[in-house]
């Protein structure tokens, strides 16, 4: 027997449809016919802080009953199979929605990448090239490869990540042909993002190579007659490095991989999420103040961040105190200064200025 509905009929929502009916109750969720002919998901049990209601697709409605708040979506369909992809599609962040802050870092993709990809035909009108490969660079622990993973999610490519390592052969000439291979498999899984982690150990610069490395130039050679229109074929290959400056200067030039994008540390609301991310599953105090901790970690990445969280939570179990508390963390943001100099940030600098887009 069904509990007494939520909404009456005769209920209107904010767009000025009415409910005739309810249709069903599962899995904590209400499931109403409207006058226009579709149907209202009523979620008793998701809250709205819970949502990703920035970029939902949905047609999202907040009803208040009561003292209660209750969110709800507006679909064609009375599919209860749909219920659970439509709370996963409302509680889970994806793509670029999913990295916290580096509004600017996001701006340059969405515009240098992901909207030319989208329009091609666009920007072929006005004799603009497609991107056919990306360099991340920037140091270690700002989440490159998250980044990249999400870029391949709000696309919709297949995703192919590899490191050098993964490819490299003790064989002469055995690494030509896995490069061979592998961007074989991306062109049959396209479209797709294929990145390569730790690029400068697979494309090292050639004048540094030496003379007895000869297979070492075919592996680059290789490489670059691969890289060379893969965007044509649906392949977008995407590197990323901590060590750009080690990279062979043929591989950053127009029409390979000459988008060089610099993934700094993370900015100050990236920060807030963070630790927030850090602290979360673990017992805290309610009360923590995420902007004064973000405001006290500038230039620190996401590895240091983990740290400090880390080093206040062995602090509370130590001292057996109940949860993480504000001064804790402090107190371990001041024992720790960034993994990242000013002097590695500047040398990063140095190398952006040298961008040709």
């Amino acid at each position: 027997m069904l509990q007494k509905p939520l909404l009456p009929v005769g209920y209107k929502l904010s767009d000025g449809t009415t409910i005739q009916k309810r249709v069903n109750r599962v899995f904590f969720t209400e499931i109403y016919q409207l006058s226009n002919g579709c149907f209202l998901y009523l979620f008793t049990k998701v809250k709205r802080h819970e949502l990703n209601t920035t970029s939902s697709k949905h047609q999202l409605h907040r009803i208040e009953i009561g003292n209660q708040e209750y969110m709800a979506v507006v679909n064609q369909q009375n599919d209860e199979a749909l219920i659970t992809k439509l709370i996963e599609d409302l509680t889970t962040l994806k793509g670029l929605d999913a990295v916290a802050g580096m509004k600017e870092l996001k701006k340059l993709l969405i515009e240098q990448v992901i909207n030319p990809l989208r329009a091609p035909e666009k920007y072929k009108k006005f004799k603009l090239s497609l991107p056919n490969g990306i360099l991340l660079y920037g140091p270690p622990g700002c989440g490159k490869t998250f980044i990249v993973r999400k870029l391949a999610e709000e696309l919709g490519y297949s995703f192919i990540e590899i490191k050098h390592s993964d490819i490299a052969s003790p064989f002469i000439h055995g690494t030509v042909e896995k490069v061979g291979k592998l961007f074989e498999v991306a062109r049959l899984k396209a479209p797709a993002i294929l990145f390569i982690d730790e690029l400068e150990g697979l494309v090292p610069r050639r004048e540094a190579v030496a003379d007895g490395s000869q297979h070492k130039q075919e592996e680059t050679n290789e490489f670059l007659m691969q890289l060379n229109d893969a965007g044509k074929r649906g392949v977008l290959v995407v590197g990323a490095t901590n060590r750009p400056q080690l990279i062979d200067s043929a591989i950053l030039r127009s029409g390979r991989m000459d988008k060089r994008i610099f993934v700094p540390p993370p900015d100050r609301l990236a920060r807030k999420e963070l630790f927030s991310l850090c602290l979360s599953g673990r017992p805290h105090s309610e009360t923590i103040d995420y902007s004064k901790l973000a405001d006290m970690t500038e230039n620190y990445v996401s590895s240091d961040i983990e740290l400090i969280v880390d080093q206040a939570a062995r602090r509370a179990v130590s001292e057996d105190l109940p949860e993480i508390s504000q001064e804790l963390l402090i107190k371990a943001i001041e024992a720790f200064s960034p993994s990242i100099s000013l002097e590695e940030l500047e040398h990063y600098h140095q190398f952006e200025e040298l961008e040709r887009w």
